[in-house]
């Protein structure tokens, strides 16, 4: 984050705003419900307000960056088809919207920026935003579980501090919470290291032995929880640098394999506290056995 805001970054935040907030707007129309057809269109009544307003209002924001960047009246008037002296004449005595603390629109917008973000290489810093600000240095790749503990914004698909239902298991080694619910399905638990380290080349053989008993454990028990007739095993350290492993029951009626794989499904947060709880309960009922065997 720079110490000193400079009149192009203070734009450009003011820009980042405005395309945020167009973005959050448009993803919610996608399932906004409507009225009875033959009734005004609730939904169509938006869309027209977006393009009569939040379009242009993106516009107004985009000039002011690029007169910021210091870009020719030509060129903008080229581009918004109203010519140099009609440019001039729109956007002359207008400057970028006003933030109250730039510091905290950036902080804000890095955190939105990180909690939608997909597996792509923004998603491994703190700071995609801010980072393009004057006097700021480049932010360093971070691991995406050490960063969810630590309290920082990261990707949804990364998960959550508190997973739906609490963790299953913490234990000083492992870590086992649900998986999060807009990228698997039901009954998906994820095991994460305590310790960080990449992946089975550098883990200890107490941690082999642990692990080997923690994924049969829970194996079975998901397996007596959801009534899937596999539980699939898999983890390519690709999200982060940082050992986790997946446990995905394939559930319903999907084809199996590296096909359920590709697109595993979904599921509400409600389905998976209530899986979390089934898991726990077959959990309890399996020690008993285990241990005396």
């Amino acid at each position: 984050m720079p110490a000193h805001f400079t009149e192009s970054d203070l734009a450009r935040l003011a820009l980042s705003a405005r395309l945020r907030d167009l973005s959050e707007e448009l993803r919610e129309a996608v399932a906004a419900p409507d009225g009875p057809a033959g009734s005004g269109s609730a939904l169509a009544e938006r869309l027209w307000q977006l393009l009569d307003d939040d379009v242009p209002a993106l516009r107004d924001a985009l000039v002011g960056y690029l007169r910021a960047r210091d870009t020719p009246w030509s060129w903008i008037g080229e581009r918004t088809g109203t010519g140099e002296t009609g440019a001039r004449a729109r956007w002359g005595t207008a400057g970028p919207a006003p933030l109250d603390d730039p510091r905290a629109t950036a902080a804000a917008l890095d955190a939105w920026y990180v909690r939608h973000a997909q597996v792509e290489p923004l998603a491994q810093v703190a700071d995609p935003v801010s980072r393009l600000l004057g006097g700021s240095e480049p932010g360093q790749e971070r691991c995406l579980i050490c960063a969810k503990y630590a309290g920082e914004p990261v990707p949804a698909w990364a998960g959550r501090p508190v997973p739906p239902g609490g963790h299953l298991v913490d234990d000083g080694t492992w870590r086992v919470g649900h998986g999060p619910t807009g990228f698997w399905p039901r009954g998906t638990l994820l095991i994460e290291s305590r310790r960080h380290f990449l992946d089975h080349s550098d883990i200890s053989p107490d941690e082999a032995v642990s692990l080997g008993l923690l994924v049969r454990r829970l194996t079975g028990a998901i397996k007596e929880a959801t009534g899937a007739p596999r539980v699939h095993v898999w983890s390519c350290m690709e999200g982060t640098p940082h050992f986790h492993t997946w446990l995905v029951p394939r559930v319903g009626e999907v084809d199996s394999g590296r096909a359920f794989i590709g697109a595993p499904g979904h599921c509400t947060e409600a389905q998976a506290t209530q899986s979390v709880q089934a898991i726990r309960e077959a959990l309890q009922g399996r020690e008993p056995r285990e241990d005396a065997a």
